[in-house]
């Protein structure tokens, strides 16, 4: 393990031990900061559960599963809006193609979809359609397979999470940007910020088969790669690019793009982020728990996964690979938690779930925050 394991971050230390000797996760990264600043790092266990395999560091590259949706797709949104491209109260209608948008898509606002408001399901195997189809179509069915499944509500009348969501904000983006969602972020977003590594499909990029990657698993997909290639089944058969999932990155990066968004919260006008902008994305959606594209603790902070000391005012989002990040906007806490634990069993939910609280209390202790 890679750390400074004295006090006051010894707990941390022994946490990501104990959660690897009880096969919560083999590899894990870590960033614990206050305010945007880095006070704290780690890195534990081994890239994957061969006891050969190289041991885990800061420089590990991890599957950030559905931390894509808040770190790609939201951000992408996020500067179109700001430039005047699109608004957020647009309509799927008219931006999307009429002749692959249903007339009960039309009417869905780009923000009904970041805050998950739309009346879409939550996921659908979408990956079974797409590995059928031609090569050469298959990056574009995603979208127009999530826009022909029925709604299962009204739109606007709950909060219910979805992939499929993001899956047609994919197409928004690249329809505004004239770009596919990689290149944009990649060009406007991650290289501005100073961060190398940080985006999709990390074996194609320019040395990007030297890069040490946190094993997940073959999946539902079997013959799949498990290092470097996405883990989502519909993302991975629609080429490595989606906006729900495909974005990798290191805990290091992470960290530095969440910071740029806190600092622009707090009204920095120097950075990427307008500030006017990082508050409407990082602030909850009127009747729902949900920012546009963000999560938050909730109403019941016991029983989530930042812990007990974060506040009411945080926002984050977890990665079904294992992921995690939460900033607090009132206290500056913030932990970037980077794990595989898919590589053990994607079924097995529950001793992440137990594990991330625990971590996230701890870190708060940290801190000074918490008693």
């Amino acid at each position: 393990m890679s750390d400074n394991a004295q006090a006051p971050w010894s707990s941390l230390h022994r946490l990501l031990a104990e959660g690897c000797q009880q096969g919560v996760f083999t590899a894990a990264a870590v960033v614990v900061g206050l305010k945007g600043e880095k006070l704290w790092e780690a890195a534990a266990g081994r890239v994957s559960r061969d006891p050969e395999a190289a041991a885990a560091t800061l420089d590990t590259v991890f599957d950030l599963a559905s931390l894509t949706k808040p770190l790609a797709t939201a951000l992408a949104l996020m500067l179109l809006a700001y430039r005047g491209q699109v608004f957020l109260e647009s309509c799927l209608g008219e931006i999307l193609p009429e002749e692959w948008l249903p007339p009960d898509k039309r009417s869905l606002t780009l923000m009904s979809l970041l805050a998950h408001q739309a009346g879409l399901p939550a996921w659908r195997p979408f990956y079974e359609t797409i590995l059928a189809a031609p090569r050469n179509e298959r990056p574009g069915l995603a979208p127009r397979l999530a826009a022909a499944t029925p709604l299962e509500y009204p739109p606007g009348s709950r909060t219910l999470y979805s992939d499929l969501g993001y899956m047609m904000l994919l197409a928004v983006v690249e329809a505004v940007a004239g770009e596919d969602l990689d290149s944009f972020c990649r060009a406007r977003i991650y290289r501005p910020l100073g961060l190398p590594l940080l985006g999709f499909r990390p074996r194609s990029q320019p040395g990007g088969e030297a890069l040490a990657y946190a094993a997940t698993e073959e999946g539902l997909i079997p013959g799949r790669s498990l290092y470097g290639e996405v883990h989502d089944e519909n993302a991975w058969a629609g080429g490595g690019i989606a906006g729900h999932a495909g974005l990798f990155g290191t805990a290091g990066e992470v960290f530095q793009l969440v910071a740029a968004l806190y600092r622009a919260y707090q009204g920095d006008t120097g950075g990427l982020f307008a500030p006017a902008w990082a508050r409407r994305f990082l602030s909850p959606v009127s009747g729902g728990s949900r920012t546009p594209g963000f999560d938050t603790p909730g109403p019941d902070r016991s029983q989530g996964s930042a812990g007990r000391y974060f506040s009411p005012r945080s926002a984050g989002h977890l990665g079904f690979t294992g992921t995690s990040f939460w900033l607090d906007l009132d206290t500056g806490q913030m932990v970037i938690l980077l794990t595989n634990r898919v590589h053990l069993g994607r079924d097995d939910k529950a001793k992440i779930q137990a594990f991330r609280p625990r971590f996230h209390e701890a870190a708060s202790k940290a801190l000074g925050f918490g008693g």
